[in-house]
């Protein structure tokens, strides 16, 4: 029953925003200085981490959701129906931020950073 406690929920739903603006943020703020240093490695180590962190928050959400019963509709009122549906949202915001952290890094591994 820990997994569906409120925690492991909402880590599962906020993981992969956060990790995307992590990502957004540390990357836009060091590419003056990967540019410079001529570590451009850096930044795909960022977008890396924070591809890790994402699929982290989808497993917890994953193994809530296996948790959850799941006989139980997500519009009922009752607390395994919101652990089921905050179950279902986090793996739908890992799987839409995984998409945006993938788009982010793209151009880093297609263009060099100096340009």
């Amino acid at each position: 029953m820990r997994w569906l406690s409120p925690l492991p929920l909402w880590t599962g739903i906020l993981a992969a925003p956060l990790a995307f603006a992590l990502n957004l943020t540390a990357t836009y703020a060091l590419v003056k200085w990967s540019c410079a240093a001529d570590r451009a490695g850096v930044l795909h180590l960022i977008s890396l981490v924070a591809l890790f962190i994402v699929l982290a928050g989808a497993s917890v959400s994953w193994i809530a959701l296996q948790h959850s019963p799941a006989a139980v509709e997500t519009d009922e009122g009752t607390p395994p129906a919101r652990a089921r549906f905050m179950a279902l949202l986090g793996l739908a915001s890992s799987a839409f931020f995984l998409l945006a952290v993938v788009a982010n890094a793209y151009p880093q591994w297609v263009l060099d950073a100096c340009q």
